[in-house]
């Protein structure tokens, strides 16, 4: 039986993820937990995702690694259900992460690939199957399509956030859009998991100068 926002996840066309800042990451630029707010078509609130790591020791890891870490970020339902935990494993290169859901199965994962002039990854089943494959070329360096046998099922594209938002944080909104109407939720799923992780690994940390360092990363 699914739930309620499995229903809504499995009727929509498109999710808007926004970053949430607080008010100390407005001010001085201090870097706290990732954390986003998703939405559906109609711009209606539908669940939310926070890092898990708190305290003193996992702040200065984040300031200090930025997404050359382990961390895991939950996502809730607007009753605070947990639904889903995305696993980001510490890795140097070819970064990954697995999704589960909220009785701790396996969902699938995405895999960070070697590339020179693309930003790749796979999406993976929970048996490990590439159900997609994801690009961003260098010429469109806030898009990434998902394409399946040749034939796009999506794209995650980056919205402009105003000019003084782009310039002095790190806050971040993007539209995850479901090209084909025959989506598995659990496909749909790994999909906005995949928004979050283009954020963390290519947007976290665009502030001024190191923005283009962190998009060819």
């Amino acid at each position: 039986m699914k739930t309620k926002f499995e229903e809504t996840l499995s009727a929509s066309k498109k999710l808007h993820v926004q970053q949430v800042l607080e008010g100390f990451e407005i001010l001085l630029g201090y870097e706290t937990r990732n954390k986003y707010r998703i939405l559906d078509e109609n711009m209606n609130p539908i669940a939310f995702a926070a890092e898990a790591s708190k305290g003193f020791g996992a702040a200065l890891m984040r300031g200090l690694l930025k997404h050359w870490r382990s961390f895991e970020i939950e996502i809730f339902d607007q009753n605070r259900q947990m639904m889903y935990r995305a696993i980001f494993p510490f890795r140097w290169f070819f970064k990954v992460l697995y999704l589960e859901n909220d009785s701790g199965n396996l969902m699938g994962h995405l895999q960070q690939r070697f590339s020179i002039l693309y930003k790749k990854f796979d999406l993976c089943d929970a048996n490990g199957m590439i159900i997609a494959e994801v690009n961003s070329p260098i010429f469109k360096l806030w898009t990434f399509e998902f394409r399946k046998n040749n034939r796009k099922i999506g794209t995650i594209q980056k919205q402009w956030s105003g000019a003084l938002n782009e310039i002095f944080t790190d806050k971040d909104n993007f539209i995850v859009s479901f090209a084909q109407p025959d989506l598995k939720v659990e496909t749909k799923a790994l999909m906005m998991a995949a928004c979050l992780m283009v954020d963390i690994v290519y947007f976290e940390n665009n502030q001024g100068s190191g923005s283009i360092l962190n998009l060819v990363d």
